[in-house]
């Protein structure tokens, strides 16, 4: 470290009753040994007093309880991390030469900033690496360093070696808080949190690292050198091989790479039906990121193609994961089930790549399915084309998904899945805002149809345009969903749909399932994704039959202007009549 060699005269500065110390110094601070944090605010020093005089680095610093004076001098390393050296408390007569009792050799003390934002660490994994604790190298089995999704964060996995003494198996998270460079040294400052640790006395490390020279590497493949304090200050480090503990990193090898199937890439983001996750492709279509709607992300990387169809409508991949600084391995199968639509199954996690595709970790009949779209409004035709009449309309009494969303008690509002309540006989209508909320509702004094007969037209306003109307005595409602896509399987039939007027990004989609039989098609709907337990017209969040009653045009409207077309036909041959006696005279 530095010398703190000072000569300061503050007969200059003697009728100055205050100084401040630089705003960019405000808060609270940690010092090893210190049971309480110090606070820098103003003019004052908690742990010291109030700064009466300042040159540079040098502060005089009144001690108002013992009334006398000491010499402080600060260095800041970095935003977040000070260090400083300080004289005895002395009386007013020593202060001209005050400062000039610093000695070289004088104590360092060291103040990590307490809530500092952290910084990304100075290299990235992952890495394999070697230790000594004081009693020999730790080189089997190998440690490793895994990157972690915040680029602030490493995983350090420590292995117990057998025949070195003090070796053990551990598992630390180092956050990364302050660099900064001292002659040839380079100082990290971080915090570790692992099982043990109780405070901020086994939080707090210092480390310095080197990287290796370019002969050192191509020699034996080291990338860095590290040295690590045993206490909460960064005393007794002077160079990357001397510490309470060392270490040796090398670059692990790196994971094979696949890509994704190429129609994934076709539209880098895809989300859930609800918009409570998000899925984005990046890095040539190698890297996927998941994000949720609570913040967490997980890293997903193409590692190795396990099966695909011919045309890479259906595969399955082994992928590496990284959520937070948890890493390993997990089997996806990826479906394409429309342009816009896609599903995917995803196994349990496992630290082996072997055991990833394996039956206890992945099974195809037990997980389910999670239903993906993108944010394209692009719709398609809807299935059938008519008039149909909606009988057996029920909503599914248990909590769905709505629920989620809308907490409110009074009144009841509905998702755009309608739904229709006898015991109430109210009709309440929402097109459940994820990100916009368009509410419409009809007085509870409106009376519906007791049997909750309603109407479903599909195509005949628009090809990819699905209406429902209910019966009324209030103005009757229309609730219309578009199109998005469709797919059968095992003679199911699953309906990507969105309200009409909904186009927007954020508003969320819905999967309708129906199946055809005798009487019609039994329909169930989903508003989070086509769940394959559900059965059409037994069970969903919104269950009803449908059955036809005729195409889209209104054969009573055709019947009622056919006397108009005749009277028209009529006068058209009259005035004709008319026309050719007059020309012939």
């Amino acid at each position: 470290m530095e010398d703190f060699l000072i000569v300061f005269n503050f007969n200059l500065i003697l009728d100055v009753r205050t100084c401040y110390f630089p705003e960019r110094w405000e808060g609270t601070w940690f010092q090893s040994g210190v049971r309480q944090s110090i606070l820098i605010e103003g003019p004052r020093l908690s742990s010291k007093g109030r700064c009466v005089g300042s040159e540079g680095d040098k502060f005089l610093i009144l001690d108002e309880k013992k009334t006398c004076y000491r010499c402080v001098v600060i260095h800041e390393k970095h935003i977040n991390v000070l260090q400083y050296k300080e004289t005895y408390c002395h009386s007013r007569e020593v202060l001209p030469t005050l400062c000039g009792l610093i000695t070289g050799d004088a104590l360092l003390y060291s103040m990590f900033r307490e809530n500092a934002v952290p910084i990304p660490c100075p290299f990235r994994g992952p890495f394999t690496f070697t230790y000594n604790r004081g009693h020999g190298e730790c080189r089997y089995p190998v440690s490793s360093i895994d990157t972690c999704i915040e680029e602030s964060k490493l995983l350090l996995s420590y292995q117990a070696c057998p025949d070195v003494h003090g070796s053990e198996s551990a598992i630390e998270e180092l956050q990364c808080l302050a660099l900064w460079k001292e002659g040839s040294s380079r100082y990290l400052v971080g915090k570790i949190y692992h099982s043990h640790v109780t405070s901020n006395e086994d939080r707090y490390r210092c480390f310095v690292y080197e990287k290796a020279s370019a002969a050192s590497e191509a020699l034996d493949g080291v990338d860095y050198r590290v040295a690590q304090s045993g206490d909460a200050t960064c005393n007794g480090l002077f160079s990357a091989t001397e510490g309470s503990r060392t270490m040796t990193l090398k670059k692990a090898l790196p994971l094979n790479k696949c890509r994704f199937p190429y129609w994934i890439a076709n539209s880098n983001h895809w989300h859930t039906l609800d918009y409570s996750s998000t899925y984005s492709f990046h890095h040539k279509n190698s890297t996927l990121r998941i994000t949720n709607s609570t913040g967490i992300d997980m890293k997903v990387i193409c590692v190795q193609l396990k099966q695909a169809t011919r045309d890479e409508s259906a595969v399955v991949l082994i992928t590496h994961f990284t959520m937070g600084c948890q890493n390993g391995y997990i089997c996806i199968a990826f479906y394409r089930r429309d342009v816009h639509v896609m599903e995917m199954q995803m196994g349990a996690q496992t630290n082996r790549r072997e055991d990833a595709c394996n039956p206890g970790f992945f099974d195809k009949s037990t997980l389910p399915f999670v239903t993906l779209v993108t944010t394209t409004g692009e719709t398609q035709h809807c299935p059938f084309m008519g008039k149909f009449e909606v009988n057996n309309l029920i909503q599914n009494k248990q909590e769905t998904s709505l629920n989620k969303y809308s907490q409110r008690e009074e009144p009841k509002y509905f998702d755009s899945n309608f739904y229709f309540r006898k015991e109430r006989r109210s009709i309440y209508f929402e097109e459940l805002e994820y990100t916009r909320r368009r509410v419409k509702r009809v007085d509870e004094d409106f009376d519906c149809d007791s049997n909750g007969v309603s109407t479903l037209n599909i195509g005949c306003v628009s090809y990819d345009t699905m209406e429902f109307t209910m019966d009324c005595t209030a103005p009757n409602l229309i609730t219309s969903y578009s199109c998005h896509g469709r797919w059968e399987e095992n003679g199911t039939n699953f309906l990507i749909t969105s309200p009409v007027g909904n186009s927007a990004f954020g508003v969320r989609k819905f999967c309708f399932m129906y199946k055809e039989v005798i009487s019609g098609v039994m329909f169930s709907t989903s508003a989070e994704s086509c769940n394959r337990l559900i059965k059409p017209g037994i069970t969903g969040e919104l269950i009803f039959n449908i059955s036809s009653t005729g195409k889209c045009f209104d054969t009573d409207a055709s019947i009622r202007t056919q006397p108009i077309n005749a009277w028209l036909i009529s006068s058209i041959v009259f005035s004709s009549i008319v026309w050719v006696i007059q020309t012939s005279r």
